[in-house]
Parts: C-alpha cells; structure tokens; sequence
C-alpha cells in the first residue's frame, strides 16, 4: 500500500456524541466480514472500513439499546509495546433507573460476547467487537443517587480488543434490524 493524502475539509459537520447503539449476540451472527490485512490492502479506508454486511442467523437481529442523551462515548486507545501494537474499543453508556429488562440484560451478558454497532452523531456506524475478538461487559454500575440531582442511572462499559479501530460499518442498518430470513 503506497502512502496517502490525509486532509480534512474546512467546514465539515463533525459532532461530538452518540446517537444510538445496537447489540447482538456473537451466536446470532452467522457471518461477520474480514477487513482488509495491511500487508496486502491498497487503501488505508480498507483496513477500517466494513463493505459487506453482517449476516444473522435465521430469526435473529441486531436489537437497540437506549443510552441517555450526551451520556454515550466510544473510545478507540492504541495499547501495547512497539512492534506488539493493537486497539482496545469501548463503548460507555448510561442507562436510566433500574427496570427489570436492562438489569436482566446485564446479568445474561456478565459472560456473553457481542458485537455492538455505535451510531455516532455525524451518521457514522462504528462496530465494537467481531466473531473473533468480541465485545464483552466490562463494567457496569447502577447507582440510586443520594439525592433528586444525582439520578438513578446504571454506567455500562463494553470492550474489545482488536487490530484496528473500530471499523466503519458502511451497509445500512436495516438488514440487521429485523428478524433474518
């Protein structure tokens, strides 16, 4: 891969923040598409970005989970020694008070992989995890608050670790968003 320009256009939107987030579990996938490898890709959008779209088993989907407004954040963090470099990718959200469905969602994901897709506020999919390097649940701490301005909320961390960035999912949502065939 020959280098490239790397340039941002003045006036570009660019909004900080989360606007939804969608889960699935690892089993529900059948399929999941490879990124390009750096030694053979010719761009380097193709080592980031997913062309092709996620297939689910029949019958499953990808569902969305609710994350209260400027409360969401994806991360990306470079970690590892030279020459042993990688990416770990979280997704923080908090969710508001404590209603049967999202605490049972936590405790049936403490021990289960996944694979998150994050819209961020500029329209771009961004996936946390993979078949071979899934998201998993990291933290997550309800609090009732001490009082009325605190808020009951729950904090909920999932990461993975992976080669890359969060890639760049670029298939529309809506295959993933209902039942498969």
């Amino acid at each position: 891969m020959n280098a490239q320009k790397i340039s941002y256009p003045p006036g570009r939107l660019n909004p900080a923040g989360v606007k939804k987030a969608f889960y699935a579990f690892v089993e529900d996938i059948l399929s999941f598409p490879v990124l390009d490898d750096p030694e053979t890709a010719t761009t380097l959008a193709s080592l980031v970005e997913i062309d092709t779209a996620i297939v689910m088993k029949p019958g499953k989907q990808f569902f969305e989970y609710y994350g209260t407004l400027e409360e969401g954040e994806l991360k990306c963090t470079i970690v590892g020694p030279n020459d042993g470099k990688g990416f770990e990718n979280s997704y923080e959200f908090s969710y508001p008070g404590n209603d049967p469905i999202a605490l049972g969602h936590l405790a049936a994901t403490a021990n289960r992989q996944i694979v998150w897709i994050v819209t961020e506020k500029n329209n771009v999919n961004r996936v946390v995890g993979s078949l071979e390097d899934p998201a998993l649940l990291i933290s997550a701490d309800y609090t009732s608050g001490k009082k009325v301005a605190d808020g009951r909320k729950t904090v909920i961390t999932v990461k993975a670790s992976a080669g890359t960035p969060a890639p760049i999912y670029t298939v529309p949502l809506a295959s993933l968003l209902a039942p498969a065939a």
